[in-house]
C-alpha cells in the first residue's frame, strides 16, 4: 500500500482484499491479535479503504463470545479514527452500530464500559437522527445491563432524551426498562436508580412525537443495517411507529398472530405502546400480547408484571383496569413473582366488597397458573364466609369452588363442609344462585370419585324434594344427568337408584316451570332408554297404552298389568309430546332424536333391503320402537284436525335429523298429504325423502317431483323466493348419490344462479347489510354442500361432472375475487386436480379477459399453497407467463399469495415441512430459468418477488407493516424485508436442515446479471446468515466474491 509504484499503490487495495479478509473475517479465529490490529489499523488510517472497511465490518462475526469481541475492538478502533477526523457521517452510523454490539457482549457476559465512553464521545458528533434507533438499543441493553454499569448507560440515554428527537412511543420504551430497575431497586445501583427516576419524570413529561418520519438518510448506517439483525429489525419497526397514526390497534392485531420469536423481539416497542397509550382497546391489546410472551418466556414475567403494577395506578377506565387485573395472576407461573401477585391480590380482598369478590376471581386465576396458590385461596373463601353472609359473598365463594372442584378436585374433600354451609345457609330466591353452584361442585367431585354419589344422594334427596327454585333445579338435573357416568360401588343398589333418579327426571318433565322441564329432557338424553321402567313415566304418558283388560279383575290389578310390561310402548312417546309444555316440545323431539340413534345403531343393513316392495307402514318394527311410534302418527294422524299440527311437525323434524343411519324403509307417499300442514312441515318432508332417496324408491321419485318443478320459470321463482331450494342442499350429498344429472341440473343451476343474482343485485342497490349478508349466506351454503358432496367418493361420476362444469360456468360469469364469494374457492379446492387446471388454464380459453385471468389466479394459488399441490412454482408458471405485461395483473398474483399465507397463519394450519418444500422448489425452478432463459430477466425478476413475499409471509416480517398492501405494491419493501425474513427462517430449528442449500444459493444469485437492487438483497440475506454453524464450512466460498458497496 505504500508500494513506491503508483500503479501498483494505486490497485494495491484491489490486489491485497483477500489478505485482509482473510485476515479480519475469518470466524474460525486462528489469528494472533496483534496480527489482526495491525491489519486493521493499516486499513483504516489509508486513503480509498472505505468500501474495504465496511466491506470487512459486513462479514464480522458475532455469533461466538471469542468473535464478538473481536468484532468489538475492531469497531471501537474504527471509531477511534473517525472521532479523530471529525467524520460526522461515519460517527453517525457507528453509534448504533456499537450499541448492538453492546447488547451482544453483555448477553455473552462481558463488560460495557468501554462502548459506552466511546457512545458518549460519538455523541460529540454526530446528526441528531439517531436518536430513535439508538434508544431502542439502550432500552435493550438497560434491560441485561448489570448493574455496576447502569449508570453510564442511564446516561447515554440521558443525552438522548434531552438533546435528541424521538417518537413518543419509543420514549415510553425507554420508560418501560427503567421501570423493571425501579420496581426492584438494588443498593448496588442506588445513584443510578435516581438518574433512572429523573429520567422516567423527563419521559412521562413528554407527550408530542417529533415531526419527522422516522427515516434515516445516512447511507453508511443503512449498510451497516443489512449486516446487523438488531438495526435492521429496529429500523422497520421505527418506520411502521411513524406511519401506525390511528392504525395501531390492527397493526397489533396482526402481530399477535406471528411466531414468538418475532413478538419477543417486538416485547418493548408493544411495552412503549402499552404504557404510552390511553386508549382501552389499544392498551388491553398490548397488554395481551406480552403476557402471552411472558407465558411462553418467563424471564419476561417479572419485567411485565411490574409495567401492569404501574399502569395500574396511572389508568382511569375501568374495563382497562379490569383487563389489567385479571392479567396479574398470570405471572405466578415464577417463584419471583408470587409474593407480588398474592400481596397485589391480598389488597383487594381487603378492600370493599365489589372488590373483595373480584379478588376471589382472581385467586381462581392463580391457581390455575400456579398449584401452589391454593393454600391462598382456601383461606380467602373461609375467611369471606365466615365474615359475610351476604348472597353476593355466597355466589362468589360458591363459584370458586365450583372452579376448584371442577380443575383442581384433590382439594375437594377440604371444601365439602363449605359446599354444605351453602346448601344449608342458602334458602331464598336471591341466593339460589349460590346453591346452583353448590350443585355443580357436587356433580364435579362425583365424577372425580371424591365423593361417592349414591351417599350425596341420601342427604340431598330430602332438602331437593321440596326446592321450588329454577337455577336450583337446573343444576340438579344438571347433577342427574351425570350419573350414568360416575363409578359405583358394587354394594349401592344401582338399579333403585337409577329408576329414583329418572322418576325424578320425567316428573319434572311436565312441570309449569319451562326451563326445569328442558333441562330435565336434556338431562334424560344420559339415560338409555331400557332403564326407564313405565311407572317412572307421568300418568298422562300412559294414556295411549292399549292392554287386554282380563274380565272380573280390578282396575288396579289390570294397572299392575300394564305395569309388568319390560318396555315403554312407543305410543307413551307420542302422548309426551302431547302432554308436555308446547314451549318445551323441541326440548321432547330432540329426547326422541336421541333415542331414535340408539335404535339405529342396533339395526343391521338387510333392514334396508326389501325386494318385494316398500313396506306399507312401520308395523313391522317391534311396538317398543320410536319409530314405529313417530311413522305410525305421521301416517295416520287427523291432518284436517289443526290441533295436531305441532306434533306432527315435531314428529317431521325428528324424523328430518341428519342420522348417522338412514331411517328403515317405508313408502313415503303418506308425506305428500302431511307437508300440506305448513311451510315448516314441507321442509322436514323434502328432508327427510331427499336425505332417504338412495335406499327409498318412493323417497326418490317424490324428491324428483320436486325437483322437477325447477324447470318451470313461474314455479321456480317461487320455490326460490320460499327458500325450499335449502333443504335440498343440506342433503345434496345424499342427492348426488342417488339422483341422476339430467334430474338434478336444473335444479343447481337454477338456484345458484339465483342465489349469485341476488348478491350482485343488493350490492349494486346498497341493500341493508342484512339482505346482503342473507344472500352471501345462502351462497355459501350452497359451496359448502358442494364440499360435503365433492369429497365423497360414491356420488355418480355424472354428477361430479355436472358440480364441476356449474363451478366453471361460475368462474366465467362473475368476479369471483369479491369478498362476497370467498367460499367458492372451498368448493374449487375439492374438484379433482386436472379439472382445476382445465379451468383456470389461459392456454385453453378462447379469450382471456381480467376477470377470468384474476379469477384462475387466485384459484391457483389457493390450490398451490392450500391444497394438495406438491409443486406450486410449476402449477403458478402458466399464469406468470400470461400475465408477463401485465402488471396490475402481476401486483394481483403478489397480493393472492400474501392473503392465502395470512390466512393459513390466522388457520394455524401451517404445514412446516411443506413451507420447506415451497421454498426449495422455487429456488430450484429459478436456477432452471437463469440457465434456461438467462435473457428474460422480466420472468426472473418476477419470480424472484414471488419467492419474496412468500418467504416474508412465512417469516410473518409482512405483519410489521403499516400497510399490508405495501408488500405486493412496493418492489422497494420486499427487497428491504427479504433479508431480515429468511434470517427469521433460518433461525427457527426446523429450517436449519436447509440452511446450507438457501446460502449456497444466495451467493449464486449475488453473483447473477439481476439488477444491482436484487443482487444486494441476496447479499444481505446472506451477510445476515453468517452466523449460520455452516457458514465456517464454506466462508472463503462467500468471500471470495467481492461484496457489493454503494454508498
Amino acid at each position: 500500500m505504500h508500494y513506491h509504484d503508483k500503479q501498483i499503490r494505486e490497485q494495491s487495495v484491489e490486489l491485497l482484499r483477500p489478505v485482509f479478509v482473510h485476515i479480519l473475517c475469518n470466524p474460525t479465529m486462528d489469528l494472533f491479535e496483534s496480527c489482526k490490529q495491525d491489519t486493521w489499523q493499516l486499513i483504516i488510517k489509508s486513503n480509498n479503504t472505505t468500501d474495504l472497511q465496511i466491506e470487512i465490518l459486513l462479514w464480522l462475526c458475532t455469533n461466538r463470545a471469542d468473535t464478538c469481541i473481536d468484532a468489538n475492538y475492531r469497531v471501537l478502533e474504527l471509531a477511534d479514527v473517525a472521532l479523530l477526523r471529525r467524520d460526522k457521517e461515519l460517527c453517525t452510523s457507528l453509534v448504533p452500530f456499537i450499541a448492538s454490539l453492546t447488547v451482544q457482549l453483555l448477553e455473552y457476559g462481558h463488560e460495557p464500559m468501554q462502548n459506552f465512553c466511546t457512545i458518549l464521545n460519538l455523541f460529540e458528533c454526530c446528526h441528531n437522527y439517531i436518536g430513535n434507533i439508538t434508544l431502542l438499543l439502550m432500552a435493550e441493553i438497560i434491560l441485561i445491563c448489570p448493574a455496576a454499569y447502569l449508570r453510564d448507560a442511564l446516561q447515554i440515554c440521558t443525552v438522548i432524551v434531552d438533546t435528541m428527537p424521538c417518537h413518543v412511543i419509543l420514549f415510553n420504551t425507554l420508560a418501560a426498562s427503567l421501570l423493571k430497575w425501579l420496581a426492584y431497586p438494588s443498593l448496588l445501583c442506588s445513584d443510578a436508580l435516581v438518574v433512572a427516576k429523573e429520567l422516567l419524570i423527563k419521559i412521562m413529561s413528554q407527550k408530542e412525537t417529533d415531526s419527522g418520519n422516522g427515516t434515516i438518510s445516512n447511507k453508511m448506517l443503512l449498510i451497516f443495517s443489512y449486516s446487523n439483525r438488531y438495526i435492521q429489525f429496529y429500523m422497520e419497526l421505527i418506520r411502521s411507529i411513524y406511519s401506525l397514526k390511528d392504525g395501531t390497534l390492527s397493526w397489533m392485531d396482526n402481530l399477535s398472530l406471528v411466531s414468538i420469536d418475532l413478538r419477543y423481539m417486538c416485547k418493548l416497542v408493544l411495552c412503549g405502546i402499552f404504557l404510552h397509550s390511553n386508549d382501552p382497546p389499544v392498551v388491553q391489546k398490548a397488554c395481551y400480547i406480552l403476557v402471552q410472551i411472558a407465558r411462553e418466556i418467563n424471564s419476561f414475567s417479572s419485567h411485565m408484571l411490574s409495567l401492569i403494577l404501574y399502569k395500574l395506578t396511572k389508568t382511569r377506565d375501568s374495563s382497562t383496569l379490569k383487563y389489567l387485573l385479571l392479567s396479574v395472576p398470570e405471572f405466578t407461573m415464577t417463584k419471583e413473582n408470587l409474593p407480588i401477585v398474592i400481596h397485589t391480590l391480598d389488597t383487594l380482598l381487603n378492600s370493599g366488597k365489589p372488590l373483595k369478590y373480584f379478588a376471589i376471581q382472581l385467586y381462581l386465576k392463580a391457581l390455575e397458573k400456579e398449584p401452589r396458590c391454593y393454600r391462598f385461596i382456601s383461606t380467602a373463601l373461609m375467611d369471606t364466609m365466615e365474615k359475610d353472609r351476604s348472597w353476593q359473598s355466597d355466589v362468589a365463594c360458591a363459584r370458586a369452588i365450583k372452579h376448584i372442584c371442577e380443575y383442581r378436585p384433590e382439594h375437594g374433600e377440604e371444601l365439602v363442609p363449605l359446599l354444605s354451609q351453602i346448601l344449608n345457609r342458602c334458602v331464598d330466591l336471591n341466593s339460589g344462585a349460590a346453591s346452583a353452584l353448590a350443585l355443580d361442585s357436587i356433580s364435579a367431585l362425583c365424577k372425580s370419585t371424591v365423593i361417592g354419589i349414591y351417599s350425596t344422594w341420601q342427604v340431598l334427596a330430602p332438602k331437593m324434594r321440596k326446592e321450588k327454585r329454577t337455577v336450583v333445579l337446573e343444576s340438579l338435573c344438571d347433577l342427574f344427568a351425570n350419573i350414568p357416568s360416575y363409578l359405583f360401588r358394587t354394594s349401592e343398589d344401582y338399579d333403585k337408584f337409577i329408576d329414583d333418579v329418572v322418576t325424578h327426571l320425567w316428573g319434572y318433565t311436565v312441570c309449569d316451570d319451562a326451563r326445569v322441564a328442558k333441562a330435565a329432557f336434556k338431562a334424560l338424553k344420559f339415560y338409555q332408554v331400557e332403564h326407564i321402567t313405565l311407572r317412572a313415566l307421568p300418568p298422562s304418558f300412559l294414556s295411549g297404552i292399549k292392554i287386554q283388560l282380563t274380565p272380573g279383575k280390578s282396575n288396579d290389578e289390570n294397572s299392575q298389568l300394564m305395569y309388568s310390561l319390560q318396555y315403554i310402548p312407543g305410543t307413551c312417546w307420542i302422548q309426551m309430546l302431547k302432554n308436555i309444555n308446547r314451549s318445551i316440545l323441541s326440548a321432547g323431539g330432540d329426547l326422541l332424536i336421541f333415542y331414535i340413534e340408539e335404535e339405529l345403531n342396533g339395526f343391521r343393513s338387510r333392514i334396508y333391503t326389501w325386494p318385494q316392495g316398500e313396506p306399507q307402514n312401520f308395523k313391522y318394527l317391534p311396538e317398543r320402537s320410536v319409530i314405529r311410534a313417530i311413522g305410525e302418527y305421521l301416517r295416520r294422524s287427523d291432518k284436517i284436525d289443526q290441533n295436531n299440527y305441532a306434533i306432527a311437525v315435531e314428529c317431521l323434524r325428528v324424523f328430518a335429523h341428519k342420522y348417522k343411519k338412514p331411517l328403515p324403509n317405508i313408502k313415503w307417499d303418506f308425506l305428500k298429504e302431511t307437508m300440506q300442514i305448513s311451510e315448516a312441515a314441507k321442509e322436514y318432508s323434502l328432508s327427510i325423502v331427499s336425505r332417504h332417496c338412495q335406499i327409498s324408491n318412493s323417497a326418490k321419485l317424490l324428491t324428483e317431483s320436486f325437483l322437477s318443478m325447477y324447470t318451470s320459470i313461474s314455479e321456480a321463482g317461487r320455490l326460490l323466493l320460499e327458500e325450499k331450494h335449502i333443504v335440498f342442499y343440506s342433503n345434496l350429498e345424499e342427492l348426488c348419490q342417488a339422483i341422476q344429472p339430467a334430474n338434478l341440473k336444473q335444479f343447481l343451476e337454477t338456484s345458484i344462479h339465483y342465489a349469485i343474482d341476488q348478491i350482485l343485485l343488493n350490492n349494486q342497490s346498497n341493500f341493508k347489510s342484512s339482505l346482503n349478508d342473507k344472500s352471501v349466506n345462502l351462497f355459501n351454503h350452497i359451496m359448502s354442500s358442494y364440499v360435503t358432496a365433492l369429497k365423497n367418493n360414491e356420488i355418480q361420476i355424472g354428477n361430479r361432472t355436472l358440480l364441476t362444469t356449474i363451478l366453471e360456468e361460475i368462474s366465467e360469469k362473475v368476479d369471483l375475487t369479491s369478498k362476497y364469494f370467498e367460499k367458492y374457492f372451498m368448493a374449487v379446492m375439492e374438484l379433482l386436480i386436472k379439472d382445476v387446471d382445465r379451468m383456470t388454464s389461459p392456454n385453453t380459453w378462447w379469450v382471456v379477459t381480467p376477470e377470468k385471468l384474476k379469477t384462475a389466479v387466485a384459484i391457483r394459488i389457493q390450490s398451490a399453497f392450500k391444497g394438495n399441490i406438491n409443486a406450486p412454482f410449476a402449477w403458478l408458471n402458466e399464469l406468470v407467463n400470461t400475465t408477463e405485461s401485465n402488471p396490475e395483473m402481476r401486483r394481483y398474483l403478489l397480493q393472492s399469495i400474501q392473503k392465502v399465507h395470512t390466512d393459513l397463519r390466522a388457520e394455524k394450519s401451517c404445514d412446516l415441512e411443506m413451507q420447506k418444500d415451497w421454498i426449495l422448489d422455487f429456488i430450484r425452478h429459478i436456477d432452471a430459468l437463469m440457465i434456461e432463459t438467462p435473457d428474460n430477466n422480466n420472468n426472473i425478476i418476477f419470480y424472484c418477488d414471488i419467492l419474496f413475499v412468500l418467504v416474508i409471509c412465512l417469516s410473518g416480517m409482512e405483519c410489521f407493516l403499516p400497510e399490508k398492501e405495501l408488500l405486493f405494491t412496493s418492489q422497494d419493501v420486499r427487497i428491504r424485508l427479504f433479508p431480515q425474513a429468511i434470517s427469521t427462517l433460518i433461525d427457527r430449528q426446523i429450517w436449519k436442515s436447509i440452511a446450507r442449500q438457501i446460502m449456497k444459493w444466495l451467493n449464486y444469485m449475488r453473483n447473477s446479471s439481476l439488477p444491482d437492487v436484487y443482487k444486494l438483497a441476496f447479499q444481505s440475506a446472506l451477510i445476515l446468515l453468517r452466523h449460520e454453524e455452516d457458514y465456517n464450512a464454506e466462508w472463503k466460498n462467500y468471500l471470495s466474491v467481492k461484496t457489493l458497496i454503494e454508498i
